[in-house]
This record gives structure tokens, C-alpha cells and sequence, in this order.
């Protein structure tokens, strides 16, 4: 049978899953409710492909769980979904030590405990969801392609007229130099450079 769900309601219904089935025989689980969302992870490095937030980060008392939508491997992602579930069953409180490190590893997570992966029973177990629900119904972004300008520099280059002697400095200092004798050789003139 094949399921026609968003992105977020498959996610939603794996995290359901992954507490049920894997995390609940380990601890207990809180009552507090949880969201899942695709978004970029803050402050985060674009390896990230999740992050759960404390429910105290939200005004209606939520754990907030995104996951990246650079990602598009069903197993990857539950992988990472089932790292933040384990945050969130201890509103994060423990890191990556203790109570994290415990339950973590009880489920099947393997490798360093902040960038963690599914060991062969955990994938097994992912696998039999993703059979269930289909793949997740969602296409990967490429960040790179943002239709984005880079940002230019906004230092301006100051060069002197001999020896080529350059630095970079802001308009402000430029407009506020009354020095222009090259630093370096004493004979050129200093001047912005276009």
C-alpha cells in the first residue's frame, strides 16, 4: 500500500515510529510534544543534516527538529531523525554524554557520538519504515545554487605607485588617511587602486 504524505508528515510519521519501536525500551520518554520540519540547521555546517531545539526555544513549548534539505537518502535522514529524537527525549540536557551516549548507542547509533550513523540492525529497522512509507517525498536542494550573488569585498585596495606595495582597507580609512607616502618604500604615493 503506498501512502501519498508531505515531507513533514513522512518525517513526522518515522520520528513516531523511531520513539515508539527503538527509544521508549531505553528510557522514558517525555510528554512534551515534538515537530519536525524540513529547514536549515542553525548555525550549523552544511554537513548537518539535522538538529533538534530545546522546548524552552519555543513559544509553544515544542521541540523543533529540522532536517536539512540538502539530504535526500531516506535511511541518511532517519538516521540523523533518530540522533535528534534521542536529543529530544532528554530536551537535550545531556549533550552528547550521559543519558545521549546511552541511548544512542542502545539504538543502534554508531561512531563518534556528535556526527553518529546507523549500525546494520538500526539501517534494518530504518529500512522496514522506509518500506512502509515509500522514500521521502522530497527532492534534495543544491545550496549552491541559490541564484545568490557572493558578496564582493567591501575592503578597497590602496596600492603605491613604485614599489606595489597594497593593502586593503575600508572607504571610511581611505577617506581618513592623511599619510599617502608608500609605508613601504618612502618614494611612491598611496592610492586606491580601482
Amino acid at each position: 500500500m503506498e501512502y501519498k504524505l508531505d515531507r513533514e508528515t513522512w518525517l513526522t510519521e518515522c520520528a513516531q515510529f523511531i520513539l515508539d519501536d527503538l527509544i521508549s525500551p531505553h528510557c522514558q520518554l517525555p510528554e512534551t510534544p515534538f515537530r519536525v520540519s524540513v529547514g536549515f540547521p542553525s548555525g550549523k555546517t552544511s554537513r548537518t543534516l539535522a538538529q533538534c531545539w530545546k522546548r524552552e526555544a519555543s513559544s509553544d513549548g515544542h521541540n523543533e527538529i529540522f532536517v536539512s534539505p540538502t539530504a535526500d537518502d531516506s535511511l541518511e535522514i532517519l538516521a540523523s531523525l533518530t540522533h535528534e529524537l534521542v536529543h529530544y527525549s532528554d530536551n537535550c540536557e545531556s549533550g552528547h554524554q550521559n543519558h545521549f551516549a546511552r541511548v544512542a548507542r542502545a539504538v543502534g547509533l554508531e561512531g563518534k557520538l556528535t556526527a553518529t550513523t546507523a549500525g546494520p540492525a538500526l539501517k534494518a529497522q530504518l529500512q522496514r519504515y522506509v518500506d512502509l512509507l515509500g522514500p521521502i517525498p522530497h527532492g534534495k536542494l543544491d545550496a549552491t545554487k541559490s541564484g545568490k550573488k557572493k558578496q564582493g569585498t567591501r575592503m578597497l585596495k590602496v596600492a603605491c605607485s613604485d614599489c606595489g606595495f597594497h593593502f586593503r582597507t575600508t572607504d571610511k580609512h581611505i577617506d581618513a588617511m592623511i599619510y599617502t607616502d608608500c609605508l613601504a618604500c618612502e618614494t611612491g604615493t598611496l592610492a586606491q587602486q580601482p
